[in-house]
């Protein structure tokens, strides 16, 4: 009995002599001895100080008292004014998972009454152990019961989500047995989506997204036990259907999808979530991504990715949170680690393989003054089958994207790493191939090759990104305005292809200003970044041609292209273009101007 008492005690013979570390140890005995059966038991210190030997000499004494076990367990329910009682005693016992006849242990006492609060339909709750010095101890719980319905509606605006609605609808007592049921629907892109697209003049960041053109939305119902193999595990079951789009990277849409989920929290401060879902969906993403990324270039092919596929996720996250506050932490630490995983094994399409591995932390130590030094770090992978596929095709909502307020804030949202440009117009040129035949190849014209029309995001298989951050205090409305400095670092890359070769980080400064209000923190940030933009494949999409064809424009490139003549009924002319790679060839010319080398970005939340 008496090891794991003292083991590891904060105090050592030999060690500095510390007030603070013996006070330490003797909380430290006292706590372990009431979760071991001893509620009464209790710790004191007694030393003496040599002063011509600089020696001191303590003695723990611990008085455990009589080991005991629960006795009666006693409850009593308040529900609200001209209301009966909502749950069911027996239910109240079943969440607390505590027995007569156990043994008595603090912790216990203590999880019991977290997991009555956290079913959320209690407004207080209390468990007092009577005073009686005896080996049986009777416990007195007291409840007093909270609304069981509530519902919410509100309204908001993104500089990527435009503005946004959400409703909300929760049952804390679904089937009078404390189970906690969820209704929620949200709409977003309201201004700039179809049908709801009457003011993208309110939306300028949307305006530059490809798939900003139609609604997102989701319509969802959760299902939450209180209980389920013990005390610490909580199950949710999810059934939803949504379209959600990422900043110019893709478009996920869900027929029909469901989540099974179980939190376990045997760990202080440390849950483990394992969720197994499943859906039927599509992921659109813009043609050039296939084809530079995948090859996959010829419509058809992109149509077999692109159709609805069934989509099987394998899921485990853990997140430890020391951190002092949830949306602005002054001090503490937050570690986040997550593994995906999806292959026929578990009911996914065979195209649809993955093995994703992402983690973050994030350190926060109060400089004083008000003042905050921060730190995080996160990196991931996504590999196919095995590592050995890492350069194969991962679904598009599955890769690894960086860049923009939350990560490295001198790139634009997604635009770290790799890029794909689309091209305003093209030019015909005569060329001969190998042999000397003619042919017809196609570039950008002189007159557009320093501009395009717009960007690709490819993301990657790999990532790391870095911050630092020092939150000063402001001078004036100090409990409004926080200024920063930040200093953002990172990369993404795609592991298996010649790019790896030339993975350098790229480091972005800049400053930053916060206002806190009843939303959360809000940030303005500005960027420097001092890169050029880096070269890649410059593609022309011919919409005006029949099958809308993807051709490959950039500079230098030989692929040969065949114009169709019209077609005597439609008038409409056919293009082909030799399935080759399209050479990464295209760079931006350098703008040195100061104001180009800014990226200016706003958020709700702090970066992390």
């Amino acid at each position: 009995m008496r090891a794991p008492i003292v083991r590891d005690l904060p105090v050592r013979e030999g060690g500095r002599f510390d007030r603070f570390a013996l006070d330490a140890a003797a909380d430290t005995v006292r706590q372990r001895l009431h979760n071991s059966g001893y509620p009464r038991a209790d710790a004191v210190n007694h030393f003496t100080v040599s002063d011509s030997t600089l020696s001191a000499w303590d003695t723990l004494e611990a008085t455990p008292g009589p080991r005991t076990r629960i006795g009666a367990i006693k409850i009593n329910v308040t529900p609200l004014t001209g209301k009966t009682q909502q749950i069911p005693t027996r239910i109240v016992r079943r969440i607390m998972a505590l027995d007569s006849g156990q043994l008595f242990r603090e912790d216990e006492i203590i999880d019991a009454q977290r997991a009555l609060y956290q079913t959320e339909a209690y407004q207080h709750v209390s468990i007092t152990p009577d005073s009686a010095a005896d080996t049986l101890m009777t416990l007195y719980t007291n409840l007093a019961e909270a609304p069981m319905h509530a519902a919410r509606v509100g309204a908001g605006y993104g500089t990527l989500d435009c503005f946004r609605v959400t409703g909300e609808y929760t049952d804390y007592n679904f089937l009078s047995g404390a189970r906690r049921l969820d209704l929620t629907s949200r709409v977003s892109k309201i201004g700039i989506g179809r049908p709801l697209d009457g003011a993208p003049g309110l939306c300028p960041a949307a305006r530059k997204d490809v798939f900003s053109t139609r609604l997102n939305y989701y319509a969802g119902a959760t299902l939450r036990q209180p209980v389920f193999l013990g005390l610490r595990t909580v199950p949710t079951i999810t059934i939803y259907t949504q379209r959600v789009s990422e900043y110019n990277a893709y478009l996920r849409t869900t027929a029909i999808g469901g989540v099974a989920s179980v939190i376990w929290r045997g760990l202080t401060r440390t849950p483990v979530n394992l969720t197994y879902s499943m859906d039927l969906g599509r992921t659109e993403a813009q043609p050039a991504l296939f084809c530079a990324v995948f090859n996959l270039c010829e419509e058809a092919e992109r149509e077999r990715i692109q159709r609805t596929q069934q989509l099987a996720v394998l899921s485990l996250a853990v997140t430890r949170d020391n951190s002092n506050n949830l949306l602005s932490p002054t001090r503490g630490s937050i570690i986040r680690l997550e593994a995906r995983h999806s292959s026929p094994i578990i009911l996914s399409n065979k195209d649809l393989q993955f093995n994703k591995f992402v983690g973050d932390a994030s350190r926060y130590i109060n400089a004083g003054g008000g003042n905050v030094l921060a730190f995080r770090i996160r990196g991931g992978t996504v590999f196919g089958r095995n590592v050995a596929t890492a350069a194969g095709f991962i679904p598009p909502q599955e890769r690894l994207y960086a860049g923009g307020p939350t990560t490295v804030r001198g790139y634009s949202q997604n635009e770290l790493g790799s890029l794909i440009y689309i091209s305003k117009s093209y030019e015909k040129f005569l060329s001969t191939d190998s042999a000397g035949i003619a042919d017809t190849v196609v570039l950008a014209k002189p007159a557009d090759s320093g501009t395009y029309k717009r960007v690709v995001p490819v993301g990657g298989n790999s990532l790391i990104v870095g911050n630092v951050e020092l939150r000063l205090r402001s001078p004036f409305l100090p409990e409004l305005l926080q200024f920063t400095l930040f200093t953002d670092a990172g990369e993404v890359w795609n592991k298996g292809t010649p790019q790896v070769s030339g993975v350098k980080l790229k480091v972005t400064p800049g400053i930053q200003v916060t206002a806190f209000s009843p939303v959360g923190p809000v940030r303005v940030a500005i960027g420097y970044n001092p890169y050029q933009r880096p070269k890649g494949p410059l593609y022309y999409e011919g919409t005006e041609f029949g099958g809308a064809p993807l051709l490959c424009v950039s500079p230098n490139n030989d692929l040969p292209t065949h114009f169709s003549a019209p077609d005597p009924v439609t008038n409409v002319v056919t293009v082909t273009q030799a399935t080759k790679a399209c050479p990464a060839t295209y760079q931006p010319p350098v703008d040195n101007r100061f104001r180009s080398k800014l990226t200016f970005s706003f958020a709700i939340g702090q970066a992390f």
